[in-house]
């Protein structure tokens, strides 16, 4: 039985053929459950990026709204002490404006990093995403490619052993 070597040995060879075909093919699966868990993770960055903007968009408005209160306290206030609405009340007055605009500017300031900073890492988890299916594919052609290569290598040594 000279042959049962030989048999032995292509079944072996096809074996770890096989064996590398399939260590790829996983690979590349486990990378596209990858890429799903990014992507997923993206659009929850993105919804929270929108969500912020609007919470900020809305604290905005209610911070205006108060603001808006207090100025018409204030001159309502002012009407019925007899002052004028000149000089140093005409001042303090365009200064409570300045600092109420500022500080509706910094609310809606606030909201727009907070969204940048989630938009900024919904884009890095889509690249994310993006690298784990190249390297699924790699793996999956790397498999593949010493699929082959055990193959013909076995190829070989089988070729030169039935020279001897």
């Amino acid at each position: 039985m000279p042959w049962v070597p030989y048999a032995l040995f292509t079944v072996g060879t096809v074996t770890q053929m096989k064996a590398q075909r399939e260590a790829g093919e996983a690979a590349e699966e486990q990378s596209q459950r990858e890429a799903a868990w990014r992507e997923f993770n993206a659009k929850l960055e993105e919804r929270e990026a929108k969500e912020v903007q609007e919470s900020a968009a809305s604290e905005e408005q209610k911070f205006r709204k108060g603001g808006e209160r207090l100025k018409a306290r204030r001159r309502t206030q002012a009407g019925q002490a007899g002052i004028l609405p000149i000089g140093s009340f005409e001042l303090v007055s365009r200064e409570t404006v300045d600092e109420l605009e500022m500080d509706a500017l910094e609310i809606r300031r606030g909201g727009t990093i907070g969204a940048q900073g989630l938009t900024a890492a919904a884009q890095l988890s889509r690249f994310g995403a993006k690298s784990a299916l190249l390297r699924g594919k790699a793996a999956r052609r790397a498999g593949w490619t010493g699929a082959l290569a055990t193959g013909l290598s076995g190829a070989a040594q089988l070729g030169f052993q039935a020279t001897k």
